[in-house]
């Protein structure tokens, strides 16, 4: 397929010499202005998908809605390396800061503007309309319109009505590496996406090894851990625990065994950002909120310390590893109480379909765990709608039956 001499120009500008497999057609269907989904696994470089698009065009703003400020301050730091203009609003910035961003974005200084999703509750976008056409919105890591939007970030759940608010209807970019099929549709309407053109890359990553392992009741999961790190633990670790009390208490036990390692990620501390993008600790312990795109450098360990809520949440976890190519590993401890603890909060949730599709979900996640022949591999691909018939032979489960 040939490329357009703007999509070259793009490449050249963020130092791109090759594009991969199955990158050219959604971004040639962003620049013809079609609304575009695009479900590919980690490491595949989906922003890549609307950065070339967006420097591609001689005039207007792309504005990139991303779910966690660590997310977006690296995103705009790799940019700014190579000069690209892009900048970010956030809660962490001053009102001088903010001030100058806006002022930026007036004299069209900013090509590029990375936002949650709440701060579209200030009027942005209208706000930047006025002055300069939006030509794009992207909504990376879409999955959350219909999580995280169902349960404790209304702000996702508004994105299309602020879209909808605009003159000009831009073009709507959503990306994930697990949206469900059934949750698709769902996410594009949510997203007021019209006649979306609809890419899926295959999200088999064959050098991520699964291994799950039972923890009895009352045996405690940190002596497994322990000994998974002693075993496992080579370059960097990231450790997923399902409560912040959880992430605290792992932490302070392992910073008794690894000194000066170990970090806490679950709040929206700058100083701990820096720590962990910049590599100075080699084990992190996290809530779920750290299985987005953080590119964080040479994790070729990743441990579920409980049981996450979904298959889809778990392979998301899962993909923090291994993103720069590298053989890595994705270990699952659990035990019937994650069941129940988590049964139990998903219960909470006030919307009865929500919560039905949540719990579903959950029992999925509860087999998973338990079974002991279906080549884990196999289980996780076809419940994210990626067809998969041939087992990876190096899971748990296939390493029993061999």
């Amino acid at each position: 397929m040939k490329i357009r001499k703007s999509v070259k120009k793009a490449m050249e500008l963020l130092q791109i010499e090759q594009l991969r497999r199955n990158q050219l057609k959604p971004i040639n269907a962003i620049l013809d202005g079609r609304d575009t989904m695009v479900i590919a696994p980690t490491s595949f470089g989906k922003s890549v998908l609307y950065l070339i698009p967006a420097l591609a065009q001689d005039t207007g703003i792309t504005i990139v809605i991303e779910p966690l400020l660590a997310l977006i301050h690296d995103q705009v730091h790799k940019l700014r390396k190579l000069d690209i203009p892009a900048s970010y609003l956030d809660s962490t910035q001053s009102k001088s800061e903010q001030k100058a961003v806006l002022d930026d974005l007036w004299k069209c200084r900013v090509k590029i503007l990375y936002v949650a999703p709440e701060r579209l509750e200030t009027g942005i976008l209208s706000w930047i309309e006025e002055f300069g056409q939006i030509k794009i919105v992207v909504v990376d890591e879409c999955h959350c319109v219909t999580t995280w939007g169902s349960t404790f970030r209304d702000a996702y759940r508004s994105i299309g009505e602020y879209i909808d608010s605009l003159e000009h209807h831009p073009v709507i970019v959503a990306l994930s590496a697990t949206a469900v099929p059934e949750d698709r549709p769902r996410i594009m309407k949510l997203l007021s996406m019209r006649k979306a053109k609809e890419f899926a890359v295959s999200l088999y990553r064959s050098k991520l090894s699964f291994m799950k392992k039972h923890v009895p009741s009352g045996y405690g999961h940190l002596s497994e851990l322990k000994k998974c790190l002693k075993k496992y633990h080579h370059h960097t670790t990231i450790l997923f625990c399902n409560t912040i009390a959880a992430t605290e208490n792992v932490a302070k036990e392992l910073k008794k065994l690894y000194h000066g390692e170990v970090m806490v990620y679950h709040s929206r501390n700058k100083e701990q950002e820096e720590d962990m993008l910049s590599g100075k600790k080699h084990i992190i312990v996290a809530t779920s909120a750290l299985s987005m795109g953080v590119d964080i450098r040479d994790v070729d360990l990743v441990i579920h310390y409980n049981m996450p809520l979904s298959l889809a949440e778990y392979y998301q976890m899962a993909g923090r590893a291994g993103r720069e190519g590298q053989h890595a590993r994705s270990i699952l401890l659990y035990n019937p109480d994650d069941y129940n603890k988590n049964r139990w909060l998903l219960k909470q949730i006030e919307d009865k379909k929500v919560r039905g599709r949540a719990l579903k979900r959950l029992d999925e996640m509860k087999e998973f765990c338990e079974d002991e022949e279906q080549c884990m591999v196999i289980t996780l691909l076809n419940a994210l709608g990626d067809a998969h018939e041939n087992a990876c032979r190096y899971c748990t489960n296939c390493q029993k039956g061999r």
